[in-house]
């Protein structure tokens, strides 16, 4: 392959890509506003002998993280 056949990535393409991420993050943002919104209820969480009397959004946001982490902890890397 020659030097020339080669493509250069152009600066209009950067500012595109670097432009949307923002765009996806705006529009994520505004997502989880809506949900908190929409998830303020106080709601009991019985585990064991311990009762968690919180709003729903906390409690979701909590169960996610927790799952993300043992996601992580079970995560098998693939050659």
């Amino acid at each position: 392959m020659a030097r020339g056949d080669v493509e250069q990535p152009t600066a209009g393409g950067r500012v595109r890509r670097f432009a949307l991420r923002y765009w996806v993050a705006i529009i994520l943002v505004a997502l989880a506003a809506i949900f908190v919104a929409q998830n303020r209820d106080r709601v009991g969480v019985h585990v064991l002998w311990v009762t968690v009397d919180s709003p729903m959004w906390f409690i979701l946001t909590v169960i996610f993280f927790v799952g993300l982490l043992i996601g992580l902890l079970l995560h098998r890397r693939r050659n």
